[in-house]
């Protein structure tokens, strides 16, 4: 009975590690993938690898990350098993940009905005002659 609780235990722990582990392209991912699978990388700090990269073509080594501006040597321990140059994440599924509206999609939002004032316009037109 304790070796199954104790290899059940062993096995979950695997399974919360391994879920965590995931591997991350350094030269390819967005902020919201930098932000989602590194600990200790907030909404700022995937900002500012996302710009350095921009304005260094890319990273030359994963140690070129401590040149980021907020990221020390203490972060970088913690997630250097998790970057890669070539291999790995380049973004979160399910959180794509948001894709910009096309006319034609502006122009039936207008007209539904439009046929929304008209039929409130009416109700209270109908409301105050009652």
């Amino acid at each position: 009975m304790k070796f199954k609780s104790l290899f059940l235990a062993v096995l979950l722990s695997f399974i919360t590690f391994s879920a965590s582990a995931e591997i991350v392209n350094l030269n390819k991912a967005n902020a919201s993938a930098l932000q989602h699978y590194l600990k200790g990388v907030g909404e700022k700090k995937a900002k500012n690898i996302v710009q350095y990269r921009q304005q260094h073509k890319k990273f030359k080594s994963v140690e070129e990350i401590q040149e980021v501006k907020g990221i020390g040597e203490k972060l970088y321990k913690k997630i250097k098993s998790n970057l890669s140059l070539t291999k790995g994440i380049v973004s979160v599924p399910g959180k794509s940009k948001a894709k910009t509206k096309t006319k034609s999609q502006k122009k039936v939002e207008k007209k539904v905005k439009s046929k929304k004032k008209t039929k409130l316009k009416k109700l209270k037109e109908d409301n105050e002659s009652r």
